[in-house]
């Protein structure tokens, strides 16, 4: 059977075409914000609970721009797929972290010189950049 977890995330572009990402307490890589999906609850309203916590971002539901939905292997639990709801959030550089990041980082999208979850890498981030 396979292991998969759904889970809600943000893209978060501020004005100089920065996205902002995050890296958890104890994990090694970066990834975009977000969580997993309780049982009841929709990816818009579990995002906007994560950005939150995670953030201290207030953020309206009505706000979020769906990107799509995108698998890849989980960054930090093993064995495990992350199934991904991706919202692009309207971003005005206002985040702080919350108790469960250790730190916030701004990456160029198209260069990113963090380590990253392979779903920021290969799916997420490449939506920021801008179409030509």
């Amino acid at each position: 059977m396979e292991k998969v977890i759904r889970i809600a995330a943000g893209l978060l572009v501020d004005a100089d075409g920065l996205a902002l990402v995050v890296r958890k307490q104890g994990a090694a890589v970066f990834m975009q914000p977000g969580g997993k999906i309780e049982p009841g609850e929709s990816a818009v309203a579990a995002l906007a609970r994560e950005l939150a916590e995670e953030l201290g971002l207030a953020v309206a539901p009505e706000s979020l721009e769906p990107l799509g939905r995108f698998v890849a292997p989980a960054a930090n639990e093993p064995g495990f797929t992350v199934e991904a709801d991706v919202f692009r959030v309207p971003y005005a550089g206002d985040a702080w972290p919350g108790a469960e990041i250790a730190e916030i980082a701004l990456v160029d999208p198209a260069a990113p010189y963090r380590p990253l979850a392979e779903l920021s890498r290969r799916h997420i981030l490449p939506l920021a950049t801008p179409k030509a």
